[in-house]
């Protein structure tokens, strides 16, 4: 059995249009960086940023960061 070249040449050309897309996207936010306003954050990125700081087992920089977050301190467990 053999590999039709009209396959390889029709995911070539789709990659290289995917690459355009991808290349004028990125000089239209380079040329527009002034304009982008970043999203709050949802509730996965909240829980995710949650989740990190009790994963990364330093109390003192995650209750700062709970403190900072909600404007009163948290109680640790002992």
């Amino acid at each position: 059995m053999f590999e039709h070249p009209y396959f390889s040449q029709q995911l070539t050309q789709h990659d290289q249009e995917q690459m355009e897309r991808a290349a004028a996207r990125r000089l239209f936010l380079r040329e527009h960086a002034d304009q982008i306003v970043p999203r709050p954050a949802g509730a996965m990125r909240r829980m995710l940023r949650r989740m990190s700081g009790r994963a990364a087992g330093s109390t003192s920089r995650s209750a700062a960061t709970a403190r900072n977050a909600t404007g009163c301190e948290t109680a640790t467990a002992r």
